[in-house]
C-alpha cells in the first residue's frame, strides 16, 4: 500500500454526488417494481446500498494501491487470464432472463462483462506504455490488443451483449487516439469496427428490429417502439423542474426497468430538465477532472490509465443518455454510478479509485 497523498478532492466529491443521486433515484424508481416482483418496495434500494458500501471499499482499496502496480507483467497477464476465465464461466452458467451474462454465487450474481471494461483500460495502458519504453512499432502493439479485444468481444457477444462490446471499442479507440495512433491505422480500425457492427446488426433479427424502431419509433408504439415511446414520455413530462422524487407516473409499470436501463428518463421526469442537465454536467466535470489528472500524471502509464477511465465512464454515460432520449437505438446499458447493479457500481468505483490514485502524483 502507498502512503496516501493529496488526491483530487473535487473528483471525489462529484463521484460521491453522482452515487448519492443514483441511490435516491433507485429508491424512487424501483419501489413499485420491487413490490410487484419481490413483495418489498425497498428490495432493490437495500441491495444497492449494500453494493454501494462494497463499491466504496473497492474505491478506497484502489486509492491505496500504487497505480504502477498495474503495469507489472505478471499482474496484467493474471488479470487478462482471470477475465477470460470469468467470461467463459458466464457462458456455461444458467441463463438469467435468457442471457448468460452472470455468474451466480449463492445470493450474489457477478457480471464479468463489467470487469472487462476495467481490464481493457489496464491492458491498453500497459501495452502503450510498453511501446514507448521499448520502442515497439504500432503493429506490435495493435496485434495483442486486437487479439484480446476480439476474443473478449466474441465471448460477450455470445451472451449476448453488443452494448458492452461497443463500450470496449470506445475505450480502445479513445486511448489509441490520444496516444497518437496514425490516422491510417485509426481509419482502418474504424472501418473494421463499423463493418463488424453492421454485420452484427443486420444478421440478428432483434437487433435489426431495434434499428428499424430507432429510425421510426412511433411506427409501433405498443410493441417494438414501446420502450422508446415510454422513455420519451418520462423524460419529457418532467418539464423544467420535474415532478420531484416519488412523483413519477412512468415507473408505475409503464417504463420497463426504470431503475437500470432507463434511469436517466426517471431523472428527467422527477428532477426535470434542470436535474437532467445537472447530471450531464456532473459527468462532464468528472471528465474534466480526470483529464487534469491525465495531463499531470508523472508518467505515460498513469496518463493512459486516466484517459481510459475517463473515456469509459463519461462516454458510457453519454451513450446511456442518448439511448433514453432515442438518439441511439435502444440498448440496455447502465448509467455509471447511478443505475442499479452491483457489478457495474463496484467496478466503476474501483476504476475511480485508480484514477484518484493517479491524481495523487500531480
Amino acid at each position: 500500500m502507498s502512503r496516501l497523498l493529496r488526491f483530487d478532492r473535487p473528483l471525489l466529491v462529484i463521484t460521491l454526488g453522482l452515487l448519492a443521486t443514483g441511490l435516491v433515484m433507485i429508491y424512487s424508481s424501483s419501489a413499485v417494481l420491487a413490490l410487484t416482483r419481490k413483495g418489498n418496495p425497498n428490495y432493490f434500494f437495500y441491495r444497492e446500498c449494500i453494493w454501494a458500501a462494497i463499491a466504496l471499499m473497492a474505491m478506497l482499496l484502489m486509492l491505496r494501491v500504487p497505480y504502477t502496480f498495474w503495469k507489472e507483467r505478471k499482474v496484467i497477464l493474471s488479470i487478462l487470464g482471470l477475465e477470460i476465465l470469468l467470461l467463459l464461466l458466464a457462458l456455461v452458467s444458467p441463463a438469467i432472463n435468457g442471457s448468460h451474462r452472470w455468474i451466480r454465487v449463492g445470493p450474489i450474481t457477478v457480471q464479468p462483462s463489467e470487469t472487462a471494461k476495467l481490464v481493457m483500460v489496464l491492458f491498453v495502458a500497459y501495452m502503450l506504455e510498453k511501446r514507448l519504453r521499448e520502442g515497439k512499432e504500432w503493429g506490435q502493439v495493435l496485434l495483442p490488443l486486437g487479439l484480446y479485444f476480439g476474443f473478449a468481444a466474441a465471448l460477450i457477444l455470445v451472451q449476448p451483449d453488443l452494448g458492452t462490446v461497443v463500450v470496449l471499442g470506445v475505450i480502445l479507440g479513445s486511448v489509441l487516439l490520444i496516444a497518437g495512433l496514425p490516422w491510417k491505422w485509426l481509419g482502418a480500425l474504424g472501418a473494421v469496427g463499423l463493418l463488424a457492427f453492421l454485420v452484427l446488426a443486420f444478421s440478428s433479427p432483434y437487433r435489426m428490429q431495434r434499428l428499424m424502431t430507432f429510425m421510426n419509433p412511433g411506427s409501433d408504439p405498443q410493441h417494438t417502439g414501446f420502450q422508446a415511446q415510454q422513455s420519451l414520455i418520462a423524460a419529457g413530462s418532467g418539464g423544467l423542474i420535474g415532478k420531484w422524487v416519488g412523483g413519477s407516473s412512468q415507473k408505475l409499470l409503464f417504463l420497463p426497468e426504470p431503475h437500470t436501463d432507463f434511469i436517466y428518463s426517471m431523472i428527467g421526469e422527477e428532477l426535470g430538465f434542470l436535474g437532467s442537465v445537472a447530471v450531464l454536467l456532473g459527468f462532464l466535470f468528472f471528465g474534466y477532472r480526470g483529464l487534469q489528472a491525465m495531463r499531470s500524471a508523472p508518467d505515460t502509464f498513469g496518463a493512459f490509465l486516466a484517459m481510459g477511465i475517463v473515456a469509459w465512464v463519461v462516454l458510457q454515460a453519454i451513450i446511456h443518455m442518448m439511448v433514453t432520449l432515442t438518439l441511439l437505438p435502444t440498448k440496455g446499458l447502465p448509467l455509471p454510478l447511478l443505475s442499479y447493479g452491483g457489478s457495474n457500481l463496484v467496478v466503476t468505483m474501483a476504476g475511480v479509485g485508480i484514477l484518484l490514485n493517479v491524481s495523487q502524483y500531480e
